[in-house]
């Protein structure tokens, strides 16, 4: 979802010290799925002569605003990426707003494509009437639109009902692929979201194999993880928050396999959820480079700091307030400041940290191992968010249902 195209920089906040981060819209509850907006605004060298910790952070990590902000979606908009799913597609039909009035059509010409005499010339013979299914046509018809006011990548999440099969989880794809390209959108402009299934995982490593990049969500666990980067998947992401929440609901639950006993009575002091991040980028830094990792689900300034260094660190407007707010000694605009170079935020996530791991190259995983690897908290965790997308899913398709119907 955040790998930018060819041949920009991969990078939403890493920008030139003239550049600053600005959140267009709040965060609206309610929806799983997100477009995050970062437009670029231009600070005069002379007015600006020391970094705030989000700024400074930016130096280390690919800072991705997290909102709801489906209205910045509008021509001369500044995206770093947008992601196409059933929630997306729920939120622009059910929105009120008028700046999701073109999307809004996109879709509806989508539902129409198959009766191609209805269509304005301009649309007759296109590639989205040769798909049968509604939701593929709408995905693709608004990730199309999406490009326009995108510089980075379109995330298509692939439906969540087919994660246990390996096979059509692959063939949904390539049919995703292939439509994008009859609406000349290359692949480069795009990556296509998988849950953190088996299945799913060994489905990432065809399609990376044949150049079309995946980003595997819902990794919980190390096993997912580990899979993932053998699979040569682009990104996995991990959601801290789900990961500590479960931990905090579950007391019982052995926080820290490596530390001492927790069953003194004596709360642990260990963070399963920011551990497992780390855990996860020294594996792939020594041993599968090419994949990144991004982070979201963070809730305080800490949780950034925490982990400054990583590839990718999906904030809220609130974190990045915070962020924001808190100065630093560190020059933002080098060579004019007294005190370029100074302290700032520091690296979390270093090479140094990666060179004094202990990890050890796990032998290729297979089904039984990975399941077995699991655990408690991920096998739950995983089976609720998979739950949760293939209500989303399922909802989808009676709206489009009934709006097809009501459009006969």
């Amino acid at each position: 979802m955040l790998l930018s195209s060819k041949p920009r920089a991969c990078s939403v906040a890493r920008t030139s010290p003239a550049t600053a981060i600005n959140v267009r819209a709040p965060l609206r509850r309610g929806a799983r799925c997100v477009t995050r907006a970062v437009q670029e605004v231009v600070i005069p060298p002379s007015s600006v002569t020391a970094a705030n910790e989000l700024q400074s952070l930016s130096r280390l990590s690919t800072v991705v605003p997290d909102t709801l902000a489906l209205e910045t979606l509008t021509p001369g908009a500044r995206l770093a990426a947008a992601t196409v799913s059933a929630a997306t597609v729920r939120s622009v039909l059910l929105g009120e707003s008028l700046g999701l009035k073109p999307y809004e059509n996109a879709i509806n010409a989508a539902l129409a494509a198959p009766r191609s005499a209805s269509l304005p010339p301009g649309l007759r013979g296109s590639p989205l009437a040769a798909a049968s299914d509604p939701v593929d046509r709408a995905f693709a018809n608004l990730g199309a639109m999406m490009c326009d006011v995108v510089w980075g990548r379109v995330e298509t999440q692939v439906d969540p009902r087919l994660a246990e099969d390996e096979a059509a989880v692959a063939s949904k794809v390539r049919a995703l692929a292939s439509l994008y390209g009859g609406l000349r959108v290359p692949l480069e402009r795009l990556v296509f979201g998988l849950p953190a299934t088996w299945a799913a995982t060994q489905a990432a490593g065809r399609l990376e194999a044949e150049g079309i990049a995946t980003d595997l969500y819902m990794v919980y666990s190390m096993v997912q993880g580990v899979a993932a980067m053998q699979a040569g998947a682009s990104v996995i992401r991990l959601d801290v928050g789900r990961i500590r929440d479960w931990y905090d609901k579950n007391p019982g639950a052995i926080r820290n396999p490596h530390g001492p006993r927790e069953d003194a009575g004596v709360p642990s002091s260990h963070d399963p959820a920011l551990a497992l991040v780390r855990d996860l980028y020294c594996y792939g830094r020594r041993f599968h480079p090419k994949t990144k990792i991004m982070a979201m689900g963070l809730r305080s300034r800490k949780d950034a700091l925490d982990l400054a260094g990583l590839d990718y660190l999906v904030l809220s407007p609130r974190v990045l307030e915070q962020l924001s707010l808190e100065p630093t000694d560190q020059g933002y605009n080098d060579g004019l400041s007294a005190v370029s170079g100074g302290a700032g935020v520091q690296p979390a996530l270093t090479p140094q940290l990666v060179a004094e791991s202990d990890m050890q190259r796990w032998e290729p995983l297979t089904e039984s191992s990975w399941r077995g690897g699991l655990g408690a908290a991920a096998s739950q965790l995983l089976a609720a968010s998979l739950a949760a997308r293939r209500s989303d899913m399922t909802e989808l398709e009676e709206l489009l249902a009934r709006k097809t119907q009501g459009s006969e």
